[in-house]
């Protein structure tokens, strides 16, 4: 098996091969471009694998080398601490350090969808990062008005019919009404970005039968489901259950030593956007009308006088 390291930028590419007795017995800087990747790797006899660390260009370097029909893995940068804590760094000596940890069988591959799957994915990215920039637009404007003596409170700020009550609220202060106009503008155009988003995640959840399904369980709507969808795509994809807990930030973390316990806790290395989803799926099912999850919810707080929050988590 060769293994080929690859450190990876916009404008060049170092790659360093490494063959099965650790010896490295290629390396070339080559520029960024399809033709000059896929030469690369085909000048690299058989078999062969590419090792690349997570990045922007990640995803375009799997999707190449895939329609190509050559196995690339893209790896966690956080556990390939071999190359970030070295006294020399260069990209040559990263490239050639990335196909020694391959073949040594110390990387942890990090999964990328292709296809249709990334764009979906990519879509339901761009609308939480569109919500989390809402989000900070309005705080901003309720900072705005607190700043000037002005208590806010509620959401009639952020609607258009209210406005022109709240301006008579402001002091008498040109760059102050200013400052709010242009925020509100900015709450518009994010909301309308907001809005067509969210119908291309309702259009192109038909063809995901899974979003169906999630959709029919107490607490999940049409973005918790697409997000759920989105970030575990495929559920076997995963070892094992615990392994799909772990990752969506449920799992319990052991640490043991001469078969003694000594900690037991959730794992703080997860997906953050999974979680949340969940989170918000389980507090949705406990506040709604009568279902087995709130049922469940009930027995464990009342019943067995569970914590509110461990029973949330069960």
């Amino acid at each position: 098996m060769n293994y080929i390291g690859v450190d990876c930028h916009i404008s060049s590419l170092d790659f360093a091969v490494v063959n099965e007795k650790g010896t490295t017995t290629k390396r070339q800087r080559v520029n960024t471009g399809v033709k000059e990747l896929i030469g690369f790797v085909k000048s690299v006899p058989k078999p062969r694998k590419v090792i690349i660390e997570e990045g922007e260009l990640a995803n375009w370097l799997l999707e190449t080398c895939t329609g190509y029909g050559e196995k690339l893995i893209v790896t966690d940068p956080k556990k390939n601490r071999w190359i970030g804590r070295a006294g020399t760094k260069n990209d040559a000596v990263d490239a050639e350090k990335l196909a020694q940890l391959a073949r040594g069988g110390y990387i942890k591959e990090i999964h990328h969808p292709i296809g249709g799957r990334r764009r979906f994915r990519e879509l339901v990215l761009s609308y939480h990062d569109t919500v989390k920039s809402q989000t900070r637009i309005k705080n901003k404007l309720k900072a705005k008005f607190r700043e000037n003596g002005i208590r806010c409170m509620g959401k009639t700020v952020y609607c258009a019919p209210y406005r022109k009550e709240w301006k008579q609220r402001l002091p008498k202060d040109k760059v102050v009404h200013i400052i709010i106009e242009g925020l509100w503008r900015q709450l518009d155009q994010v909301e309308e970005v907001r809005k067509e988003l969210l119908g291309q995640i309702r259009k192109q959840s038909r063809g995901y039968s899974e979003i169906k399904r999630f959709k029919k369980i107490p607490g999940i709507g049409t973005v918790n489901a697409a997000t759920v969808s989105a970030i575990v795509e495929d559920p076997h994809r995963f070892a094992n259950k615990k392994k799909l807990w772990m990752y969506a930030g449920f799992g319990l973390a052991e640490r043991a030593s001469g078969e003694k316990v000594y900690s037991r806790s959730l794992t703080h290395n997860y997906n953050r956007l999974l979680k949340n989803a969940l989170k918000q799926a389980t507090e949705a099912a406990i506040s709604a009308r009568d279902n087995q999850f709130r049922r469940q919810y009930l027995r464990l707080t009342i019943e067995k006088g569970i914590l509110y929050h461990r029973a949330k988590l069960t």
